[in-house]
């Protein structure tokens, strides 16, 4: 696999190659940050579980290409200053330059995904964007908001970061020839593995090691942006939490809302209160559903590396 995901990293250097300083200083910074390259490798591992061709390198080159597009536009949004440990696009080039620049990668990502598969899977690539967009607007329009429910979280992360999982497992097996019962059975393992995956990833923002996680703790909070821990404490509060930290979530909740200033209040009074247990578990669940359904996978090499995967996601530190 580290062969194959190389050989996906070239391709992306030489598809969003350019003269242009911005272009190619932005572009070299992202790819070369040491990114996990998550999502081609799913599209790879689903691939298989038929015959794994050239497009499918391809393929997992476009998912990542449009996962970028989508870390500069968030970097943007967020006013975020780094990205990996490293300056991000739009501390570097200014908000300008960096929406443009995530901008070309969603034209790059396009101009490779009409090349090299199906009118149907560019139609689903085109609404997962559109979702990707719908849930981003929904996030900024909910900032500094308190009364945040379950299934609405749910369904943010479901747009934001499941669906692009579960086209990369769906779009991996059904390119090479698998039958539609096991694309079907790989897009739902897709989807439960990436509803846990962010589940873990809000809550690292909350007890990661930034060393490791390579951003602040608290950085979405920070936004604005209310995640699992938050929610389940503050369902924690309403009830029978009697620790002092309760009084701070229960004002948020009785007000609705809350300022970047009371960052450090929240994230001390979600540590204390059980928040964190509580979304671990969600994830657990999540990740459950997907072993359970990798259990039931033809044997072989791609269900080995799929379930080695999925079982990194709950201990996973960064």
């Amino acid at each position: 696999m580290p062969e194959a995901l190389e050989r996906v990293s070239g391709i992306i250097r030489n598809t969003t190659a350019s003269p242009n300083s911005i272009i190619a200083g932005g572009l070299a910074t992202l790819f070369d940050g040491n990114g996990k390259l998550l999502r081609p490798g799913l599209l790879l591992i689903a691939a298989q579980f038929g015959k794994t061709q050239d497009r499918h390198y391809q393929l997992a080159a476009c998912l990542e290409m449009l996962h970028m597009a989508t870390l500069i536009h968030d970097d943007v949004i967020d006013n975020s200053p780094f990205r990996r440990g490293a300056p991000s696009a739009q501390a570097q080039y200014g908000q300008r330059n960096a929406v443009l620049l995530g901008d070309y990668l969603l034209s790059r990502c396009f101009l490779v995904a009409a090349e090299y598969t199906s009118a149907e899977h560019a139609v689903s690539l085109a609404r997962i964007i559109s979702l990707i967009c719908g849930m981003e607007i929904e996030q900024n329009s909910d900032s500094f908001r308190a009364d945040f429910s379950l299934r609405r979280y749910l369904r943010k992360i479901m747009g934001k970061s499941a669906l692009l999982f579960s086209l990369a497992c769906q779009v991996g097996a059904q390119e090479a020839k698998t039958s539609r019962a096991l694309a079907e059975k790989l897009r739902r393992i897709g989807y439960n593995i990436g509803m846990a995956f962010q589940i873990i990833d809000d809550i690292l923002d909350y007890e990661g090691d930034p060393a490791l996680v390579r951003k602040p703790l608290g950085a979405d909070i920070r936004s604005g942006v209310v995640t699992l821990p938050l929610i389940c404490a503050m369902t924690e509060a309403r009830s029978e939490m009697s620790v002092p930290e309760a009084s701070v979530l229960k004002k948020l909740f009785a007000e609705n809302h809350f300022t970047a200033g009371e960052a450090d209040d929240i994230l001390e009074a979600v540590r204390s209160s059980g928040g964190i247990a509580t979304a671990r578990v969600h994830a657990a669940r999540y990740t459950g559903r997907a072993l359970r359904g990798i259990a039931e996978l033809p044997p072989g090499r791609g269900r080995e590396s799929l379930d080695k995967l999925t079982r990194r996601l709950l201990v996973r530190n960064n």
